[in-house]
Order: structure tokens, then sequence, then C-alpha cells
């Protein structure tokens, strides 16, 4: 007889219920248990944040895993912000503990490494007001960024972190490209190092790009570290460099009009591929650095730390590793991404990642490309204390109106890979402090439009004084932090005044902390460009020989345009061929 014609038996029932009546009651009592026990548990006395800025190539897998950790300690926040590492670098360098007073950021922070900017109220800080605050822990693309930072003085930035993936920097091409040049096989030595490339090649700014950067290591590995021969390649490659907005690099363009191939990563070609979009993957003949996602911890209270500590973890854990592979990124040791399409020719192998070079090698690597492709690191600063409404001789504008206008011409003109940014001073314009921030310091290219639209809108303060020694200092506090390696670093300086700051700085403290801050091998000239008759030669003389700087005067603002770009020719000559 069969076990099912047993259960239906009458006689088996009363077993039956008395199983489920046991199971029932044990159910019953696991619940009860299981509430007490939690009812029991002390609540979180204190919930705990942590804030992490991850860049926008791997802000998603870190997300996902952080998410997984939240929910399973009811008293941790984890919130993970896709930020540009450039814009990070711009608020962990303001709040540096002795970074200068600039108007978008605070004066100070803790040497913990504050988690926001304090700032003060006016309008003049809105930018910063709106601004994220400052990360425990930061996870840009490349340990380059970590080295700014440091460069920057923002010493609660570690210069290394612990890398938690990679991505190999590549030529990205169109497949339609591939297939009209790849008959003699794709490599970067026919695409980058022929006298007669291929096809053109973008590079992003190397300068502000750890692509681009990887792109002048490929360089040189392809000249065999002849410096001529990596000159000559630069050369060819420095009309096809581009000033992206953020990390990541154009798509590469097909057959037509414009064609190029672009220095990207394997990552972007395999979005590309989701995307729609047909890529194809060139690898160099040897590795060179790439993204190698370093994660930096910077708070320094200890239980940010340990949840950071917590988080480092699970991100190179198994699992944590397999949803970074999911979004296209390798392993720190290079295992391959997940879902690779045949057709990319992504190469399916682990691709160890290259280490960096030293800093003093990378900068001399970077000095000469800046030798080849020249381009600044400016902080323009103008004038806008009352004497700058005076009217120019001839004209029906005044001496601000002439001198914005002359200003916008040379933005115009200005190579797309220059970082410009924009100060106006006068006098207390934000409380005490006689200078405020129009523009960030940041790539005019995608920008330009902006930077002509904030300049127009300047305006003379009617009753204000010209407060130049304060300011002056602080412009060359902050170029002399940001200095950045393969830019003409310099701080130009547009007034028809003298310093008449009575409760200011005097001249001999300022030429006192210029000769402080000068350093010959990172030169950072200022340039001075004096308007109108009431100008002191003398002064600005003075102030700019400590820098290593110069000094133009001119009558008419119309002279401005032409100043400033024998000035740039002056100061194109770079370490270490020259020094100042």
């Amino acid at each position: 007889m069969s076990e099912g014609s047993l259960r239906s038996r009458p006689e088996f029932w009363p077993v039956t219920m008395l199983s489920i009546a046991l199971i029932a009651v044990l159910a019953g009592w696991s619940g009860f248990t299981y509430i007490d026990r939690t009812r029991s548990d002390p609540p979180c006395r204190e919930r705990t944040v942590l804030r992490v800025a991850a860049a926008p190539s791997i802000a998603p897998p870190v997300r996902e895993v952080a998410a997984r950790l939240t929910a399973r300690d009811a008293c941790l926040d984890l919130v993970v912000e896709e930020r540009e590492s450039s814009e990070v670098l711009r608020a962990v360098s303001r709040t540096a503990p002795d970074a200068n007073v600039t108007a978008s950021g605070s004066a100070s922070a803790s040497p913990s490494g504050a988690k926001s900017a304090s700032t003060s109220a006016g309008p003049a800080l809105e930018l910063a007001e709106t601004a994220s605050p400052n990360p425990d822990v930061w996870v840009p693309e490349s340990t380059l960024w970590l080295r700014r930072a440091r460069s920057a003085g923002a010493f609660g930035v570690p210069a290394e972190g612990i890398s938690v993936a990679t991505t190999p920097v590549v030529v990205a091409l169109d497949q339609r490209t591939a297939d009209r040049v790849g008959r003699g096989g794709l490599a970067w030595a026919r695409l980058i190092g022929a006298n007669k490339p291929l096809v053109p090649v973008a590079l992003p700014d190397p300068a502000t790009s750890p692509l681009g950067f990887g792109g002048l290591v490929g360089i040189r590995n392809i000249a065999k570290g002849n410096a001529p021969a990596t000159a000559g390649i630069m050369r060819r490659l420095s009309p096809y460099t581009v000033s992206t907005a953020g990390e990541a690099a154009p798509d590469p363009v097909g057959p037509g009009k414009g064609e190029t191939g672009v220095i990207s990563t394997e990552q972007q070609v395999l979005f590309a591929a989701d995307g729609g979009r047909k890529q194809i993957a060139v690898y160099p003949a040897a590795a060179v650095p790439g993204p190698d996602y370093p994660f930096a911890v910077i708070t320094a209270e200890e239980q940010p730390r340990e949840y950071a500590a917590e988080l480092l973890r699970a991100l190179l854990a198994e699992t944590g590793a397999s949803v970074i592979n999911g979004h296209g990124l390798r392993t720190p040791s290079g295992g391959a991404p997940a879902g690779i399409a045949p057709a990319t020719r992504v190469r399916t192998a682990a691709y160890a990642p290259a280490a960096l070079p030293s800093e003093a090698d990378a900068e001399t690597l970077l000095n000469a490309w800046g030798g080849v492709h020249l381009s600044a690191r400016m902080l323009a600063v103008f004038d806008i204390s009352g004497s700058m409404a005076a009217v120019v001789p001839g004209a029906d504008e005044s001496r601000l109106q002439a001198t914005v206008k002359a200003a916008q011409d040379g933005v115009k003109l200005l190579l797309p890979t220059t970082e410009l940014g924009v100060w106006e001073f006068s006098t207390d314009l934000d409380g005490k402090r006689d200078y405020r921030e129009v523009v960030p310091v940041g790539p005019i290219g995608p920008r330009r439009d902006e930077i002509l639209r904030k300049v127009s809108r300047m305006e003379v303060e009617p009753d204000g004084t010209t407060g130049l020694y304060d300011t002056a200092l602080a412009a060359y506090r902050d170029a002399t932090r940001n200095w950045t390696p393969g830019r003409i670093n310099m701080v130009l300086i547009l007034t028809d005044g003298t310093d008449d700051n009575a409760s200011g700085i005097s001249r001999a403290e300022l030429l006192r902390e210029l000769g402080k801050l000068a350093d010959r091998k990172r030169p950072v000239p200022i340039l001075f460009i004096g308007v109108g008759p009431e100008i002191d030669a003398a002064e600005l003389n003075q102030i700019a020989k400590a820098t290593g700087g110069q000094v133009a005067l001119t009558e008419k603002p119309s002279g401005i345009r032409q100043i400033f770009y024998t000035a740039l020719a002056e100061f194109s000559c770079l370490p270490p061929e020259c020094r100042r």
C-alpha cells in the first residue's frame, strides 16, 4: 500500500494534527524570543554618517556595495555621492588646515579633515553654500588626484590609497574606422607614433586628465625614452588635445569629417557597446598607468574610520569584486570585467595595471608636455575699486568696462585647455576680505561662454578703495598651493591704482610673505597690468620682482590684449629647462 493511502486513513489524522500544532507552538515561541531579544538590544546612541565621494565611473558599484552594508547596520547612514575628482580637489584644498581664504570656501579646517567647509554669510558664497560637504572617504579615478591634493596643501588626504578597481587606458576607435585602417594591424605605434598616423587621435589634456597622462607615458614608451622623439610625437598630438568637463573622454568619430580615435578607457568602450555605439579598444604594447581608483580615508574620526574600513573590506571581497566587474571595471589586479562583447576587442584575460611613475618623473613628463602644448593655469584678478569708474580718454566707457572688454577678447583666444579663474577686488567686499571669487579655476573649453557672461557682470564698487596687498597675497597663495605641472602657472592682476587699505597688510609684510612662497622650481609669476595715470610703477615692480613677474603699463585698456600675449610668451619657459 502506498504512503499516500496510509496518510489518508482516519487513524493517522491525530498524528498529523499534533505535528501541525507542535510546529505552530515552536514558531510562536521563536517569534516571541526574537522580539524579546531585539527589544532588549540597546538602541543606537548615535547614528554614524559616512560620506563617500566617488568618481562617476565607479560611484554606481560603490553605492551598490554600500547599500548592502547599511541594510545590515541600523546605526549607519552611508552616503555615496558621485562627484568629479576636480571638484573634490577644490573642496579639500580650500579646507586644508592652512588654506588661504577664498570666496568659495572657509578659512580653515580641522586637522582631521572637516566633513564640511564652514562659510561666511553673503551672496559671494552661494557656490560654497550649495556644494556638498567634504567627504570622509574619497575614491577618485586615479592616485594622481591624491598627489595633487597634497601638493595643494590638503595633508589630511593620504598620498596613496588602496586600489579597489582598475580599467586600462586604450585608444578607442569607431568600428568603421577600425575596419578602414586596420588591415596592417592596429597598434599604438601606428596610431600615435607614426610620422603619418593612421587617423588623428584625440588626447584628453594630460595636465588635468589621468587618461591623458597615461597617453604621455605611452608616447614615451613608443619613443623608447628618447626625449626629442617623445617631444615630436607630443607635438603631433597637441592640435587634437581636448579639454574634458569631467573624467570621461569623448567618443571617437567615425569616417568622414573630423574622424578621430580617442585615448580613452576600456570601461568606456564597454559602456559604448551597451549604448549601441560600436567601438573597439586598442591596447598599448605595454600597460600604461590608468585609473586605479584609490580608496582614501580622509576623516580622522574613529567611528567613521571603522565603517570606512568595513566598506573597503566589502569592496575587496569576492562579492564586491563581482559588483565592480559587473560595471565594466577590472579588479585591482586586473581581473576581467563581466559581459565583454567580442566585437569590442576588449581582452578577456587578466590585464595587470601599470604603476604610476614617481612624482618627480611624472612632473618632468608633464613639463615636457607643457613645453610643446603651451597652456596656462591663470588666476585673473580685476580691480573694481571706485576709480575704475573713471572714463577712458577718448572713449565713452569706464576703465572697468574697457578692461573687461579687452579681457573677454583674450579669453576667446586662449586654448580650451587653459585653466582660468577670475576674482574681483576692492576693499571689504566680503566682510573684511578685499576680494571674492567670480569664476573658480577650471578649463576654459567647456565654460568659455559662462566665463564671458560672469565677467561682463562685474561692477564698480562706488565707495571702494584698493586692497591690493591683501588681494595679491591671497591670489599668490592660491596659485602656489594649486601649482600644476605642464602649465604656465601665473597670476594676472589688472589695476588702476595703489594700495590704500589702511587695515590691510603693509608692503613690507607682503614682500616677506611672497619671498616665503616663491619657489624657483615651481614658478608662479605675477603679471601686473596697470591701467591709467595713477599707477605707482615702482610699487608694482617691487611686488612683481619678488615672484619673477613683470609689470606692463598702458594708458588705454585696449592695449591689454597685446601685453598679455607678450607676457605669456615670456613666461612659457618651463622647468627644468629654465628656472626663474
